[in-house]
């Protein structure tokens, strides 16, 4: 219910946004008016799909314009238009729309909730298959700790449930990010030095092939499709329907925060690095460079600060406490320009009110994510460029040190460094997306030396499509492309395999 409600928001904002920019495209004046398109839009849906139960939105149907901007987050849109919208109510539903896409030789992509700034979801003349009516959550085995998935269900409130048992599952580090799309490329989420990555804790996966056939990919059945959805990200070359998750134990958390500035980034980096080892996977190192202050800071006076959110795991708070102590007792707050949080208890669920990366989604325009071997450079480089450079404040960089980037085999998704960091240059007008290009590929090339791998999740494959297969060893990314041919051989899936 709520990736639905998260759909009708977008769609009405989208709406309004284009109506009040435009004639009305989207405004039907009467209900005569309403009626007739209503028809029309009837009288355009494919005989073929005649039995199919959720809504199909083509071309001609005057809704087409509010679909297009809705099935993305981001204002930025490729120059691709689909040739049709179709959200689907079940497998049934599904099953139809393949048949029509094979006898109709035409791509599809599916889409869980349009979180990519690269909008893979809109392909030219494709059928983009919204998924967000697949949000249903199964019983959770509390023997086996396991429980089913549907891609629309949101991070947060999949937590709540298990949280309710004892339990976690490392879902974004936002709760209103839908698991689909998120565990196929990776999934950053919660905890990592401890759980890995997202997709680490997925069983496995019932999975809708190109022709219409429904099978399980595990450690045990298809296990190169298994091994594929586990890190190939907007490249999956089939229609996920459910995952089969594994939840842990919920920890207890305490959170410090300490602030630098960016001429303090050549001290401040290099100390949390040393202190890494000693916190043994038990506490997690999230950075973000931005125009970060104290309350009442003159804005004459405000500046760019590295804000490091420590937030320490344990089975008890005393644990999570004691885990902590490896930062605030060593010498990293005392030179820091102001410090918030210290020893802040949490719950899991609190986790979700910490970090608000996504809060300007919608102007984001251009983002990179990468794995490096060497942050204090990438980190001082890229505050020096923004903190100079960025057209707006609410630009910013996020880092994770030491966040240990690891699946268990069979795994697509490659570790090549054991430390992230991306960067997100925000604008609103369309003078600001054309410098804020410019100034992406300034900090590329500046940063290229040091970057040893990407983030499939969070790149632009628009603006940057080589970094797809930099994402990957040479010898998983040779696997990927047999593994592509040979569950889907006529190339049904829009993605970007097909080169």
């Amino acid at each position: 219910m709520a990736t639905k409600n998260i759909f009708r928001r977008s769609l009405l904002k989208a709406s309004g946004a284009i109506a009040a920019g435009s004639t009305g495209l989207l405004s039907i004046g009467s209900a005569i008016a309403k009626g007739a398109a209503d028809k029309a839009a009837a009288a355009a849906r494919p005989a073929a799909l005649a039995k199919f139960k959720g809504e199909i939105i083509t071309r001609s149907d005057s809704r087409y314009l509010g679909w297009f901007w809705a099935m993305s987050w981001y204002r930025i849109k490729p120059n691709a238009f689909p040739s049709m919208f179709a959200r689907p109510t079940d497998r049934e539903d599904l099953a139809l729309l393949m048949a029509y896409a094979n006898k109709t030789n035409t791509r599809v992509v599916a889409r869980s909730s349009g979180h990519n700034i690269s909008n893979p979801v809109l392909a030219q003349d494709a059928i983009t298959i919204d998924m967000s009516l697949f949000g249903a959550i199964g019983e959770l085995d509390m023997a086996s700790k396991t429980i089913w998935a549907e891609p629309a269900v949101l991070s947060e409130p999949l937590n709540k449930l298990l949280y309710a048992k004892g339990l976690a599952f490392p879902s974004a580090h936002t709760g209103f990010v839908t698991i689909g799309g998120y565990l196929l490329g990776g999934g950053m989420g919660w905890n990592m030095p401890a759980w890995g990555m997202g997709c680490g804790s997925v069983v496995a996966a019932e999975v809708m092939l190109a022709d219409g056939k429904i099978v399980t990919a595990s450690a045990t059945e298809n296990t190169d499709l298994y091994w594929a959805l586990r890190g190939v990200g907007p490249g999956f070359f089939g229609i996920v329907l459910r995952y089969k998750l594994q939840a842990h134990p919920a920890p207890k958390i305490v959170k410090n925060t300490f602030f630098y500035t960016v001429d303090q980034l050549d001290k401040a980096v290099p100390a949390f690095l040393e202190l890494l080892p000693a916190s043994n996977n038990r506490s997690e190192v999230l950075g973000a460079l931005g125009m970060f202050n104290p309350p009442g800071t003159p804005k004459d006076k405000q500046t760019w600060h590295w804000a490091v959110n420590v937030f320490s795991f344990g089975a008890t708070e005393q644990d999570a406490q004691e885990a902590a102590k490896v930062f605030t007792q060593s010498g990293v707050g005392k030179f820091a320009a102001w410090t918030k949080a210290e020893s802040q208890p949490l719950t899991y669920l609190d986790l979700y009110s910490q970090l608000s990366t996504d809060f300007y989604s919608e102007f984001r325009t251009s983002e990179v994510a990468l794995f490096t071997d060497d942050p204090t450079t990438v980190l001082k480089k890229l505050g020096a460029k923004l903190q100079a450079k960025a057209l707006d404040p609410r630009s910013f960089g996020f880092s994770v040190l030491g966040c240990n980037p690891s699946v268990p085999e069979p795994c697509s998704f490659t570790r090549k460094a054991d430390h992230y960091v991306s960067w997100y240059l925000i604008g609103t007008t369309n003078e600001d997306v054309q410098k804020n290009f410019a100034l992406m590929d300034e900090l590329y090339a500046e940063l290229k030396p040091y970057i040893k791998g990407y983030y499939i999740n969070e790149i632009d494959l628009t603006h940057f499509p080589h970094m797809a297969q930099e994402c990957f060893s040479p010898e998983k990314w040779k696997k990927l492309q047999a593994v592509h041919q040979q569950y889907d051989p006529k190339k049904r899936f829009s993605t970007y395999l097909n080169g």
